[in-house]
């Protein structure tokens, strides 16, 4: 028994120095549903950032980020009886010195994943004018998700930056897809 206790104190002072090291200011992992997802916009939006537009467009990001972790997360729980499944996954915040680091990640299947990998690259192909472009395209077609496919778009848009991704391959179904983009004080 003290074997275990002593693994469990171990790994979470692993994750505190982790966590410490790479500035990691707020962080959540489990399922993006709204009750969830309306907590954490608001203490991030609140707390974050001192000026109001700044805290907008970090607002907008988290939002996009966690709907996108929402809809293509292949592992879904519920939070309550009854309820629709929800994608569950990761988002971490870290903060530097003149810019944030706004990261996040989920378990996608390979469909999704050859998706997300065309779609970051195509809005990481444009520049400003040709992204506000894409964003009024995909506006005005029907997606069977839901919503206007703008996302990601938005998301580089409200970041002024390209959109960092990564996908790992954990076996031949699923992949870990991460998304990181920086966001300017």
């Amino acid at each position: 028994m003290d074997n275990i206790l002593t693994q469990r104190h171990n790994g979470t002072l692993e994750i505190f120095q982790l966590m410490i090291k790479n500035k990691v200011v707020a962080s959540y992992i489990g399922p993006f549903d709204g009750e969830i997802l309306s907590l954490l916009a608001e203490n991030i939006k609140g707390s974050l950032w001192g000026e109001a537009k700044q805290g907008k467009r970090f607002f907008k990001i988290f939002i996009e980020l966690a709907q996108n972790i929402s809809l293509y997360s292949a592992e879904k729980s519920s939070t309550k009886k009854d309820s629709s499944p929800f994608g569950e996954g990761s988002l971490i915040i870290s903060e530097y010195d003149d810019h944030f680091l706004f990261s996040a990640g989920n378990i996608v299947n390979a469909e999704t994943a050859k998706l997300l990998t065309k779609k970051c690259e195509k809005i990481n192909t444009l520049d400003r004018v040709g992204q506000r472009k894409l964003k009024g395209e995909l506006r005005s077609k029907t997606h069977e998700m839901g919503g206007g496919n703008i996302g990601l778009v938005q998301v580089a848009l409200a970041s002024k930056h390209e959109l960092n991704f990564e996908i790992i391959q954990m076996d031949k179904e699923k992949s870990f897809y991460i998304i990181s983009v920086k966001i300017d004080k």
